[in-house]
């Protein structure tokens, strides 16, 4: 028997959390090579995801809407890093009281030590993500997984999988400000889930390689769309420098903000009441680029799509 756990809270869990931490925001319009900085880091989830039931071979959904903080379009790319986040998931034979009390800790040591000795177990483990209150989240095709996570109550938790790099159509989503994220698992064991952590590896946000700011682009785009036809034709966007040193483009009635790390001008706005879209234009040169999308519309759920442009500086 399937069961489903929604979870409507603003957390992070396993794969998505950490991605959004803070980080420095670009610079101006140059024309040198962009250098970045990697460093993992780890958000702290506190008693946002504590305690959650897994029943022995009964598939569970975790399923919630991330908010993320910040203007998630100013950071650079990054990986999930599997290693250190499971340092930050444990297992335990019944609720934790107080993630933070030793006391309460060596209680449940003990607990775990007096009962029968657990075998080494193996779990799969698979992450769904989406655009915001997608109520088919949990069968996404944008895909983490599955997984394979070796451990047992009491024991350090271990993955074959190091680390993992987003889609663009999850970068895309991201670009929107929240996703909707579905964890599906079938544990081996009954036991309680405690996640106090979320470690990704982070790259800083590199100085612009291109000049793109006043230019007018014009193109071709396609859209593979859902609740409605498939689409494509012409398009023409112009790009405007922000006195922040993000960058506004207009397509239309649409209108977009975001920021330009490297090559790459991460943007996310649409058309008021009509619909969200987010994604990322990548510059091969000053005057040709390329730009995947994703769209919602308002409210969510009823049509959006994955659109792709190829363009040309005029």
């Amino acid at each position: 028997m399937k069961t489903t756990k929604r979870f409507r809270v603003v957390l992070a869990v396993l794969v998505i959390g950490a991605v959004f931490l803070g980080m420095s925001a670009c610079g101006g319009d140059d024309d040198g090579l962009g250098e970045t900085n990697t460093e993992t880091r780890t958000a702290t989830l506190g008693n946002d995801m504590k305690n959650i039931p897994l029943v022995a071979n009964q598939q569970t959904e975790i399923s919630f809407t991330y908010l993320i903080p910040g203007a998630i379009t100013s950071k650079g790319d990054y990986t999930i890093n599997f290693t250190e986040t499971l340092k930050n998931v444990s297992l335990s034979s019944a609720p934790i009281a107080k993630n933070t009390n030793r006391l309460e800790t060596l209680r449940m040591l003990a607990a775990v030590l007096i009962k029968d000795a657990f075998a080494q177990e193996e779990s799969q483990v698979t992450v769904f993500v989406s655009y915001p209150d997608d109520p088919d989240v949990c069968s996404s095709p944008n895909v983490f997984g599955p997984y394979t996570i070796l451990g047992a109550i009491g024991t350090a938790l271990t993955s074959n999988t190091q680390t993992a790099a987003p889609t663009d159509a999850v970068i895309n989503i991201s670009n929107l400000g929240s996703v909707e994220v579905c964890v599906v698992t079938t544990p081996p064991i009954n036991a309680f889930l405690t996640v106090t952590g979320v470690a990704v590896d982070l790259e800083d946000c590199a100085a612009p390689t291109v000049t793109i700011a006043n230019t007018d682009w014009s193109g071709t785009y396609t859209c593979d769309n859902f609740g409605a036809g498939d689409e494509g034709g012409d398009v023409d966007l112009t790009i405007t420098r922000n006195q922040d040193g993000s960058y506004h483009y207009t397509d239309g009635s649409a209108e977009y903000d975001g920021h330009l790390c490297g090559n790459k001008f991460k943007f996310s706005g649409g058309v008021a009441s009509s619909y969200t879209e987010s994604g990322t234009l990548v510059f091969s040169s000053n005057t040709a680029a390329t730009k995947t999308s994703t769209w919602n519309s308002i409210p969510p759920g009823f049509s959006g799509g994955n659109c792709s442009d190829t363009l040309e500086r005029q």
